[in-house]
């Protein structure tokens, strides 16, 4: 979707700069002005395209970290000075007066700090979104059950993962949630990425009554470079080996019971399975994946609780009655979300915070890391805290 993003932006600059070397030359600009501004556009251009072709060539499990912190630095400039273009185009380019030249750099330098403020603060001030969630089916021993929900953290992307980290399991300590459940891509690119200081930090975030995780597309291994299902499978084994050093149980196709005295309800996890693979950046709801399966030995009068990394898979687990409330993550909001919009909007049916339908919700959390870029416009880093409540 990035890719997808970057390339439409990359287009729509093309004309836009085609445009305002036109007004350049007819105001009168030497030819000397002329070709610095032209080498510089050139060189963004040449380097937007040059970093993936880069990348491809030679990332690998070895260097996937450094690799992508790269790529995604080199991609947050253009992007920064790519939209503060087009701010100061939208104000000089219509007009033939001079002084909205001026006009449109102060505009365009002011969107370059927000976006720098997006960067520098904004992609590590930690939101926490409380929610009261009632149901009729919650057990008397649960009423007033507190889970907190993380996801999409994406340690490799992290530009200081420890101290970041440092700061999420602070947080979650002040909470005391009764339980910790993950939604997926706690790595970006490759196991290797949880290193013991990192398992030290994930294993400070934790609930009272257990930390559970599913997989993400991020976690299986399939953005290596000659990805094969063997080393898919090789890298799935190694994050569920270390989330269980760090404490964390991983869910795959599988359901825990939670108890309370006489009273229990389920929390069922849906692996990313390479089946799953092929819809990673699908934006319908997925109908042909057999969710049923997972619930064979799940009673049907239970509360659950299902944790899917996909939000797609939201109807399926709706219309098979599984699910009283589904968990997902995946979308980040884009990393830009401002007065609750976001061109996520545009794209997927649901794409953040809480949905009903009458036989189940869904909350999709805006994640806590980045992808593609470092920055989140307004679409804060996201703790879920929700209070269970018996109707």
């Amino acid at each position: 979707m990035t890719k997808i993003m970057t390339l439409l932006l990359a287009l729509g600059m093309v004309l836009l700069d085609c445009m305002a070397y036109r007004k350049l030359k007819r105001c009168g600009w030497s030819k000397k002005k002329l070709y610095t501004f032209v080498g510089v556009i050139l060189s963004s251009y040449l380097l937007i395209v040059l970093t993936p072709l880069f990348m491809y060539i030679f990332i690998d499990a070895e260097n996937s970290q450094w690799m992508m912190k790269f790529s995604m630095f080199i991609l947050t400039v253009y992007l920064f000075f790519s939209v503060s273009r087009i701010v100061t185009y939208l104000f000089w380019l219509p007009t033939r007066k001079k002084k909205w030249m001026s006009t449109g750099v102060a505009a365009g330098s002011l969107f370059f700090i927000f976006f720098l403020y997006s960067a520098l603060v904004t992609r590590t001030d930690y939101k926490v979104n409380e929610l009261d969630m009632t149901f009729s089916n919650v057990p008397t021993g649960f009423d007033g059950y507190k889970v907190a929900f993380i996801s999409d953290i994406h340690i490799g992307s992290m530009w200081n993962a420890e101290n970041e980290l440092e700061e999420l399991s602070g947080i979650i300590s002040d909470i005391n949630p009764d339980l910790l459940v993950f939604g997926g891509d706690l790595v970006n690119i490759h196991h290797s990425e949880l290193t013991p200081e990192i398992l030290a930090l994930l294993s400070r975030i934790k609930g009272n009554d257990g930390s559970y995780a599913v997989l993400g597309n991020h976690d299986t291994g399939a953005y290596i470079n000659g990805s094969t299902a063997e080393l898919r499978a090789k890298n799935i084994e190694m994050v569920r080996s270390k989330l269980e050093n760090a404490g964390w149980l991983l869910l795959q196709d599988s359901t825990v019971y939670l108890k309370m005295g006489n009273d229990s309800i389920a929390l069922t996890g849906i692996d990313y399975s390479d089946e799953l693979l092929e819809y990673k950046h699908s934006l319908s709801s997925i109908r042909g994946y057999d969710v049923g399966r997972v619930y064979k030995t799940v009673p049907d009068n239970i509360f659950n609780i299902t944790v899917s990394h996909l939000p797609q898979l939201w109807y399926s687990l709706c219309d098979g009655g599984y699910s009283d409330l589904t968990l997902s993550g995946h979308i980040h909001s884009m990393q830009f979300k401002l007065f609750s919009c976001s061109p996520a909007m545009l794209m997927y049916d649901e794409w953040s915070g809480l949905y009903e339908r009458e036989k189940g919700k869904l909350y999709i959390n805006d994640g806590i890391g980045s992808v593609g870029f470092f920055a989140r416009v307004g679409a804060n880093p996201e703790i879920t805290v929700i209070t269970l409540d018996r109707q």
